[in-house]
Protein backbone atom coordinates (compact mmCIF):
# COMPACT_ATOMS: atom_id res chain seq x y z
CA UNK A 1 0.00 0.00 0.00
CA UNK A 2 0.89 3.13 -1.04
CA UNK A 3 2.22 6.51 1.74
CA UNK A 4 -0.75 8.86 2.16
CA UNK A 5 0.86 12.10 1.57
CA UNK A 6 -0.66 15.82 2.19
CA UNK A 7 0.65 18.72 2.33
CA UNK A 8 0.24 21.28 4.79
CA UNK A 9 -1.28 24.74 3.79
CA UNK A 10 -2.81 27.70 5.86
CA UNK A 11 -5.35 25.85 7.39
CA UNK A 12 -4.90 22.55 7.17
CA UNK A 13 -2.14 20.14 8.43
CA UNK A 14 0.80 17.79 7.00
CA UNK A 15 -0.58 14.46 7.01
CA UNK A 16 1.53 11.26 6.71
CA UNK A 17 0.13 7.41 6.22
CA UNK A 18 3.53 5.33 6.02
CA UNK A 19 2.72 1.90 6.31
CA UNK A 20 6.27 0.90 4.96
CA UNK A 21 8.24 2.37 8.14
CA UNK A 22 4.89 2.53 10.54
CA UNK A 23 5.28 6.02 10.94
CA UNK A 24 1.67 8.06 10.64
CA UNK A 25 1.70 11.97 11.52
CA UNK A 26 -0.91 14.80 11.48
CA UNK A 27 1.23 18.04 12.34
CA UNK A 28 0.08 21.55 11.92
CA UNK A 29 -3.31 23.82 11.94
CA UNK A 30 -6.37 22.45 11.19
CA UNK A 31 -9.47 24.15 10.20
CA UNK A 32 -10.18 23.48 6.09
CA UNK A 33 -13.02 25.48 4.84
CA UNK A 34 -14.55 22.11 3.72
CA UNK A 35 -13.33 19.73 7.36
CA UNK A 36 -15.39 17.16 4.93
CA UNK A 37 -13.48 17.07 1.86
CA UNK A 38 -9.98 17.29 3.73
CA UNK A 39 -10.76 14.06 5.84
CA UNK A 40 -12.21 11.73 3.67
CA UNK A 41 -9.22 10.35 2.08
CA UNK A 42 -7.70 10.12 4.82
CA UNK A 43 -10.24 8.04 6.48
CA UNK A 44 -10.59 5.99 3.18
CA UNK A 45 -6.84 5.31 3.09
CA UNK A 46 -7.26 3.92 6.91
CA UNK A 47 -10.50 1.75 5.79
CA UNK A 48 -8.07 0.28 2.86
CA UNK A 49 -5.18 -0.13 5.32
CA UNK A 50 -7.39 -2.06 7.73
CA UNK A 51 -8.90 -4.07 4.80
CA UNK A 52 -5.33 -5.24 3.25
CA UNK A 53 -3.66 -5.99 6.95
CA UNK A 54 -6.59 -8.33 7.50
CA UNK A 55 -6.06 -9.66 4.07
CA UNK A 56 -1.89 -9.70 3.91
CA UNK A 57 -2.31 -11.07 7.73
CA UNK A 58 -1.42 -8.55 10.77
CA UNK A 59 1.84 -10.16 11.25
CA UNK A 60 2.95 -8.16 8.14
CA UNK A 61 1.71 -5.30 9.65
CA UNK A 62 4.58 -2.84 10.81
CA UNK A 63 4.23 -1.31 14.49
CA UNK A 64 2.35 2.02 14.06
CA UNK A 65 3.51 5.60 15.59
CA UNK A 66 1.06 7.94 15.06
CA UNK A 67 1.88 11.55 16.27
CA UNK A 68 -0.68 14.16 16.22
CA UNK A 69 0.98 18.06 16.67
CA UNK A 70 -1.81 20.25 16.63
CA UNK A 71 -1.19 24.02 17.10
CA UNK A 72 -5.08 24.73 16.42
CA UNK A 73 -7.61 22.50 15.83
CA UNK A 74 -11.39 23.79 14.92
CA UNK A 75 -14.77 21.87 16.59
CA UNK A 76 -14.87 20.08 12.99
CA UNK A 77 -11.74 18.65 12.62
CA UNK A 78 -11.98 17.61 16.07
CA UNK A 79 -14.79 15.47 15.37
CA UNK A 80 -12.67 13.60 12.53
CA UNK A 81 -10.09 13.26 14.75
CA UNK A 82 -12.32 10.94 17.20
CA UNK A 83 -13.25 8.74 13.91
CA UNK A 84 -9.26 8.84 13.12
CA UNK A 85 -8.92 7.61 16.66
CA UNK A 86 -11.60 5.15 16.13
CA UNK A 87 -9.83 3.20 13.23
CA UNK A 88 -6.33 3.37 15.08
CA UNK A 89 -8.25 1.70 17.87
CA UNK A 90 -10.09 -1.09 15.38
CA UNK A 91 -6.13 -1.62 13.56
CA UNK A 92 -4.64 -1.88 17.05
CA UNK A 93 -7.70 -4.34 17.92
CA UNK A 94 -6.53 -6.68 15.15
CA UNK A 95 -3.48 -7.54 16.67
CA UNK A 96 -1.36 -4.36 14.93
CA UNK A 97 0.77 -2.52 17.96
CA UNK A 98 -0.34 1.02 17.90
CA UNK A 99 0.73 3.69 20.17
CA UNK A 100 -0.78 7.31 20.06
CA UNK A 101 1.73 10.09 20.57
CA UNK A 102 -0.06 13.54 21.38
CA UNK A 103 2.22 16.47 21.02
CA UNK A 104 1.87 19.80 22.27
CA UNK A 105 3.71 23.40 22.58
CA UNK A 106 5.25 24.09 25.42
CA UNK A 107 2.60 26.11 28.04
CA UNK A 108 -0.09 25.18 25.41
CA UNK A 109 -2.25 23.35 28.61
CA UNK A 110 -5.80 23.81 26.32
CA UNK A 111 -3.99 21.68 24.07
CA UNK A 112 -2.66 19.14 25.84
CA UNK A 113 -6.14 18.88 27.36
CA UNK A 114 -7.58 18.07 24.25
CA UNK A 115 -5.68 15.21 23.28
CA UNK A 116 -6.67 13.22 26.54
CA UNK A 117 -10.15 14.63 25.60
CA UNK A 118 -10.21 12.89 22.06
CA UNK A 119 -8.76 9.77 23.72
CA UNK A 120 -10.99 9.57 25.83
CA UNK A 121 -14.31 10.12 23.35
CA UNK A 122 -12.92 8.14 20.69
CA UNK A 123 -12.57 5.12 23.29
CA UNK A 124 -9.29 4.31 22.36
CA UNK A 125 -7.69 1.60 24.30
CA UNK A 126 -4.11 1.51 22.29
CA UNK A 127 -0.86 3.16 24.54
CA UNK A 128 -0.96 7.08 24.41
CA UNK A 129 2.00 9.67 25.24
CA UNK A 130 0.68 13.09 26.17
CA UNK A 131 4.24 15.69 25.77
CA UNK A 132 5.25 18.48 24.95
CA UNK A 133 7.37 19.08 21.43
CA UNK A 134 8.85 22.15 20.17
CA UNK A 135 9.59 19.67 17.10
CA UNK A 136 6.67 19.84 14.60
CA UNK A 137 9.09 17.39 12.40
Amino acid sequence: METLHIKARKDSPEITLDPKSGNFSIIGVSHPENVTSFYEPVLSWLMQFKIETEKNGVKSAKPINFRLFFKYINSASYKYLITLLQFMQEIFEMGVPVQIVWNYEPGDDDMAESGYELVEYSGIKAPFVCEVSTDPI
